[in-house]
């Protein structure tokens, strides 16, 4: 009985090296991100829609559970824009459609703008670098 159990462990101490070999492989020749990625920070998420370097568009929304009143701009890869001045709540977008391919390492970054009164302050700046 011991025997058929160090058999077992020894086998699938095999089959792990060998999906770790494997995994490791499978890392170095995956190619870099590409268009297509979305992140969040404060009270901004960015998606870029598109795949390789093609760039169809660019989302900008208010993260989950946030709202404000105020604006977001959006700059890089030949984008550079402003939202409308309005209420954000989850569920409300800005979109820019840019509808080519941009350089590698291009970064697309959005950020959020809340208007207080006449006070002007940044609520939160995600990126997404295109490195295909």
């Amino acid at each position: 009985m011991k025997r058929i159990a160090a058999r077992a462990r020894r086998a699938l101490l095999r089959t792990g090296a060998s999906l770790t070999g494997a995994l490791s492989l499978l890392t170095v020749f995956t190619p870099p991100a590409s268009a297509g990625g979305g992140t969040c920070a404060g009270y901004t998420c960015l998606s870029v829609e598109g795949s390789g370097r093609y760039v169809a568009k660019a989302h900008v929304t208010p993260s989950p559970g946030s709202s404000f009143f105020g604006h977001f701009h959006l700059v890089g890869g030949g984008l550079n824009g402003d939202s409308a001045l309005q209420h954000w709540h989850e569920g409300s977008r800005y979109t820019i459609a840019l509808g080519r391919r941009v350089e590698p390492r291009t970064t697309i970054c959005a950020e959020a703008w809340e208007h207080i009164d006449e006070k002007v302050r940044s609520r939160g700046r995600a990126c997404v670098e295109i490195r295909a």
